[in-house]
Parts: C-alpha cells; sequence; structure tokens
C-alpha cells in the first residue's frame, strides 16, 4: 500500500485469474535477456581444441577494448578450469553479493572491466570443481542471470575447449558473435573446424579465425639477423578461413612476454604495447570492431 493506494501486480492478477506463474527457470531467461538487452556486443571466445590459447586472447580482447575507452565485460565459462582470475591478476577476489536483491556485483578488473569467474568462488586455486553438465549450465546461468552487469560495449566470453554444453549454451543464450582460436598444426585446425560449423550450423555469425602461436622469432647474437621457426606449422589458421569461407583475422607469434604476461596477470597488451605479438593483436582488434560496429 503506498499513500493509501494498494498496488496489484501483474503476478497478483494472474494468480486471481487462474493463470499459471511463471517457473523459476522462466524467471531465471527473462533476467538473462535483461541482461543481454544492455549489451551492444557479445563475443565468444571458442575453439574445437583445448591448449591454443583462447584464455589469452580473451583476455587481451577485453583489454584491447577497454583500453580504446570501450565499456567491457569479461565472463570465464570455463568453470572447471578458470584462468581469466589469474591472467588478470585477480586471484583470491569475492563478488559483492547486493542485499535483498539476489544480485553480484561483478569483480572490477584493469581497466574498469567487469569480471566473472568460477575461480572467484572456490576455497583455493588447487579446488577442483567436480561437476556434471547441468551444475556447469546452472551456473553459467546464474552468472548471467544475477550479475549486475549494466549497459556495457562488449562482453567477452573465454569458452572451455569442445562444441559441448558450456559451448552450445553461451551461443544460445547471448546469441554472441564467434571468434575461433587455433594454432596453425593440423591437430589444432581439426578440431577448430569442427567449432566453425557449429557456430554456421546455429546461425551465429563467425567474426573470423586468430592463428595463435605462429612462428618463433630470435635474434642471432653473432650476425644480429632475425630468424623465425614454424614451431607449430605455418598457416593452417589461414587455410582454414579459407576453406570454411570465414574471414581471417590474423596471426600472434610466439613470445616469452605473451607467457610471462599470463602467468604474472598482466596481459601482453598492457605490459610491452609494442612487441610485435601486441601490435599484429592490435590489428586483430581493429578487424573484429570493424566487423561488429
Amino acid at each position: 500500500m503506498t499513500d493509501g493506494k494498494v498496488e496489484v501486480s501483474q503476478e497478483d492478477i494472474d494468480r486471481v485469474m487462474g493463470k499459471p506463474q511463471k517457473t523459476a527457470q522462466q524467471i531465471e531467461m527473462d533476467a538473462i535477456k535483461k541482461t543481454m538487452a544492455g549489451i551492444k556486443h557479445k563475443i565468444i571466445v571458442c575453439s574445437g581444441k583445448g591448449g591454443v590459447g583462447k584464455s589469452t586472447v580473451a583476455a587481451n580482447l577485453a583489454i584491447a577494448l577497454a583500453s580504446q575507452g570501450l565499456n567491457v565485460g569479461i565472463l570465464d565459462v570455463d568453470i572447471t578450469g578458470p584462468n581469466i582470475a589469474k591472467m588478470l591478476n585477480l586471484e583470491g577476489q569475492r563478488p559483492e553479493v547486493l542485499p535483498g536483491e539476489n544480485l553480484f556485483l561483478p569483480i572490477n578488473g584493469p581497466l574498469n572491466i567487469k569480471v566473472m569467474s568460477m575461480a572467484f568462488l572456490l576455497e583455493t586455486p588447487d579446488t577442483p570443481v567436480i561437476w556434471r553438465g547441468p551444475m556447469k549450465m546452472k551456473a553459467i546461468r546464474q552468472f548471467l542471470a544475477e550479475g549486475k552487469w549494466g549497459s556495457m560495449d562488449y562482453l567477452v566470453s573465454d569458452l572451455p575447449p569442445g562444441t559441448s554444453d558450456e559451448t552450445l549454451d553461451i551461443m544460445q543464450l547471448t546469441e554472441g558473435d564467434v571468434v575461433i582460436v587455433t594454432t596453425p598444426q593440423d591437430v589444432a585446425t581439426l578440431d577448430s573446424r569442427k567449432t566453425v560449423m557449429m557456430a554456421k550450423g546455429m546461425k551465429r555469425n563467425v567474426v573470423g579465425i586468430v592463428e595463435n602461436m605462429s612462428g618463433f622469432s630470435v635474434e642471432c647474437p653473432d650476425c644480429h639477423k632475425t630468424h623465425t621457426y614454424d614451431l607449430f606449422g605455418s598457416g593452417g589458421g589461414e587455410k582454414a578461413a579459407q576453406e570454411l569461407k570465414v574471414p581471417f583475422l590474423g596471426s600472434i607469434p610466439i613470445e616469452q612476454g605473451i607467457r610471462q604476461g599470463g602467468d604474472d596477470g598482466l596481459p601482453f597488451t598492457l605490459k610491452d604495447p609494442e612487441s610485435a605479438s601486441s601490435k599484429a593483436f592490435q590489428d586483430i582488434v581493429s578487424k573484429i570492431r570493424k566487423s561488429l560496429e
């Protein structure tokens, strides 16, 4: 009752009229749709193959976008192997729960990036998440429905490897645009091609393929010439993009700073913006923005 007036909700009317009430799942889906409506662009970083650098690409993509003055969030969808907290130096953080709202605030990361990861809910970094598919799906949906993400220009989702539950759920829930990461070697592109076909089958826009770990360059201490070694092969990602008729976004070379930055919680695009890998990545980001905006 407000100022002597009785307020009647739509739920009250439906109850009196005998209409069925919304289920918890319907309420959750409504909340997810509301969250997605406030985000201009949703990017899904994925691959059929593990170990190709999806988290590295996702973290640096979020950093690169935020450094251009955009409002960015990153969602770590790898429930059993979350790495984003480590890569952004956010280990040990805990989301703040808003009293009475049944909502939580994502962690505030570098450049004011909003971050949510299963890592924030674990007792220690060594604590395993021993869950079957339905439990993982429930966690992902709660991250989207109960997180107070607000209005954003970009939400970057970092996916686990494969074309199963998590990838399927995020493609359906966010209706995002897909960036696929691979390395040049055949065994990696074989699995990455499956992800392209999955995205096409679900009518998702494939922004393009990123070829990571593409060549290792070293300067000879004697002749001072730069020699490049294709440790994982060459051109596999570009070839797959051509054959599958999707854009090739570019190649990221192997540099020690990429590995070190990930371990130290300082993404390479922040730590060394003038490196070859950072410059290559900035070109990739420009192509992504041009495609989506």
